[in-house]
């Protein structure tokens, strides 16, 4: 069947968006209908499900055991550890109910979600020291760091895979002794690095890639000894390169800020960071085919409308994705996951799931929560095979005859994910603050969910400006410190108001010659966030004079960039 494209209002932001031919393509291969809300407007519903780095002290729900949840005490679901929740001893079929044809479907499920236990956090593989983290698989000695999958000696740090002693970095992959790595690959002894890749014993690098010893510079390709741009000898280099105290936080302060002038005055920037890639749009997309308005993405192929997917393919519409197939509207649904639609947290072989949250190892689920080894349920409750598709197919219908209406108005109908007020999270603690942030205000207005942060009254023994500038004057001492962090408590950071530097990191910043951070981690995560664009792509033309070529750019119209096109890009840097 030949399809066209359809010009839709989206429910939410009241702004149109367009429904491609391949996307009909795709819902006519699932038997769903079409969205009723914009791409972006997709994306943040999904988002407000992720809560990666807000986390809360609980008990677990059996032993007692104190824990480190994503979820606070303000969800009364009762959380459980790893111990109680692979026990056996749960009964999760206790809770199943019969569905009900004469309340609307988003009702009932929700209603299940309140009171089913639920995992304490998304945790999985095998975590060693590291207990102090969330959406992460296979850890070692890794603190305070959040998606994260495969890495040893990490802290602070978020969407980092295969990655090995390295702080406060975000979007890389395979990178070692780093710190302050942003949407990066390959990288070694490398600090300050920005959208660049192979790159070795350099320093505020913007662009670069397959460098060693450079320092200040953008828009690089296989060089040694640059400084600010300019080619240096090895000797001259050092001997320029030995003046700069990173030590001393006055001098890499202002060396902070010289970057960022370098970043937007000096630097041609492509249209999209896209690396071994072909057939894609979207931004930060490494060694993939056939990709579409994507984010943070890698090793992946046809997919459309997603943001952090790894090692997967033909999906649309996913956030947190990795190693699955055939994925729509859902959130991580991970380890070999297939034709999971609208759900949350299926993984280790989920497949044919709907509607459902937290299930392990599942096949045939629709509106469960918590299953483990499950088939043919529906509300946790068993059906034969023949039941189980009989009733689904009523259900669906009942979801279209009895729809969910939330308190804007929003119609929530078979084929669209769970409503906006149905995320057990505040939209302020999950990646849908990170990287669309409204005040709290705004929130409420749109009918999201808001925490308010709780008072620590930490008993704060330093404050920032009485720290000594240069990090030799510190000694161990500093480990026994509570610092006030300056931005005190402003909840559009997260910030945790108070931090403490542990043995690991004041180590790195010893060996490193690099200062001491001024700002908790959570801040320093969202001066982080400066460096990125936000997840929307414009379409735009080429800057280089006389150049007409087009294309889809996260970069707004109204940046004072030079944004260029491949063709031109090319010819610029290489």
């Amino acid at each position: 069947m030949e399809y066209k494209s359809e010009n839709r209002i989206c429910q939410n932001c009241k702004k149109g968006f367009t429904v491609e031919p391949d996307d009909f393509s795709f819902y006519e291969k699932i038997k769903v209908p079409p969205p009723t809300f914009c791409s972006e407007c997709r994306l943040i519903r999904r988002m407000m499900w992720r809560n990666c780095r807000s986390l809360h002290k609980r008990n677990c729900g059996l032993c007692n055991k104190s824990l480190i949840s994503m979820y606070s005490e303000k969800d009364s679901a009762p959380v459980y550890c790893t111990d109680c929740w692979n026990s056996g001893d749960l009964d999760l079929f206790s809770y199943g109910k019969d569905y009900d044809f004469s309340r609307p479907f988003f009702l009932q499920i929700k209603e299940l979600f309140k009171i089913a236990p639920r995992f304490y956090a998304y945790r999985f593989g095998n975590l060693i020291n590291s207990d102090y983290t969330n959406y992460s698989k296979n850890q070692r000695n890794v603190y305070m760091s959040f998606s994260a999958i495969d890495c040893e000696d990490v802290l602070y740090s978020e969407s980092m895979d295969n990655s090995k002693n390295s702080l406060d970095s975000f979007g890389v992959n395979k990178i070692n002794n780093c710190y302050q790595n942003i949407d990066s690959v390959n990288n070694y002894n490398s600090h300050y690095i920005v959208k660049s890749s192979s790159c070795v014993d350099s320093y505020f690098l913007y662009d670069c890639m397959n460098c060693s010893n450079c320092f200040m510079s953008s828009n690089l390709r296989n060089q040694q000894y640059v400084f600010n741009n300019t080619k240096m000898t090895k000797e001259a280099y050092f001997e320029v390169f030995k003046k700069i105290n990173l030590g001393s936080f006055g001098v890499l302060q202002n060396a902070i800020e010289e970057f960022k002038s370098l970043i937007k005055n000096k630097t041609i920037h492509k249209y999209a960071y896209i690396l071994g890639s072909t057939t894609a749009t979207g931004e930060n997309i490494h060694n993939t085919k056939n990709i579409k308005k994507c984010f943070d993405t890698h090793d992946s192929e046809n997919m459309s409308y997603c943001n952090r997917a790894l090692y997967s393919k033909d999906c649309l519409d996913v956030t947190g994705v990795g190693y699955g197939e055939m994925i729509y509207e859902s959130v991580a649904a991970t380890q070999n996951t297939s034709m999971d639609y609208f759900s949350y947290i299926t993984i280790l072989g989920s497949r044919e799931c709907q509607y459902s949250l937290i299930l392990k190892n599942c096949s045939n689920c629709f509106a469960c929560v918590g299953l483990t080894n499950a088939e043919y349920c529906i509300l946790n409750k068993q059906y034969s095979k023949e039941e189980y598709f009989r009733k689904i197919e009523e259900i669906k219908k009942h979801m279209g005859a009895m729809p969910y209406i939330d308190s804007k108005g929003r119609i929530f109908k078979y084929g669209e994910f769970f409503p906006y007020d149905m995320s057990p999270f505040g939209y302020n603690e999950t990646n849908a603050h990170d990287f669309f942030p409204i005040s709290k205000e705004d929130a409420i207005e749109n009918g999201y969910n808001w925490m308010d942060r709780e008072d620590k009254n930490y008993i704060i023994t330093k404050r920032t400006e009485e720290l000594p500038d240069d990090i030799n004057d510190f000694d161990e001492n500093i480990l026994k410190e509570i610092i006030a962090c300056p931005n005190n408590g402003n909840q559009d950071t997260q910030c945790t108001s108070a931090y403490k530097i542990v043995q690991v990191e004041f180590q790195f910043y010893k060996q490193k010659k690099l200062a001491l951070p001024r700002f908790c981690p959570n801040c320093r995560h969202h001066k982080r966030l400066e460096y990125r664009n936000a997840m929307r792509l414009y379409h735009r033309q080429c800057m280089k004079e006389g150049c007409k070529n087009e294309f889809e750019t996260s970069y707004a119209p109204d940046r004072l960039e030079k944004v260029y096109c491949e063709s031109c890009y090319n010819k610029e840097v290489y």
